[in-house]
């Protein structure tokens, strides 16, 4: 069986995760990158539904098979961390994505109650 291996790396500025040579998009920190390594390391292991596929080989001949759903590689995640403390930098009072949603989040559910009561008078 196959195994595809997902290596964490620095790319444009930021992080990364690298499959052979082919490059994830560029996240800010190495958190991000790794989590959506992770991400994509496991939805690469699910199992699909078997269908019946069709090909053509180099010499232009056509050949139909079935192809198996649960024929899938295994994945790893390869971090390093040694680079990793020392070139993550991350600036103070910097919010990560789920904190800017949260924060966003709240900010809205105040202008909503605080109109709600204006509309009540």
């Amino acid at each position: 069986m196959a195994k595809v291996q997902y290596e964490i790396v620095e790319h444009d500025g930021g992080w990364a995760y690298r499959v052979d040579d082919v490059f994830s998009e560029t996240f800010p920190t190495h958190a991000d990158a790794l989590a959506a390594a992770q991400i994509a390391a496991h939805q690469h292991e699910v199992p699909g539904s078997t269908e019946n596929i069709e090909f053509q080989d180099s010499a232009g001949r056509w050949h139909e098979q079935v192809a198996s759903g649960f024929d899938r590689p295994r994945t790893e995640v390869v971090d390093t961390p040694d680079i990793r403390h020392v070139t993550e930098r991350r600036m103070p009072g910097q919010r990560n994505a789920f904190g800017t949603v949260l924060f966003v989040a709240g900010v809205a559910f105040a202008i909503g109650y605080l109109r709600r009561l204006t509309r009540r008078r």
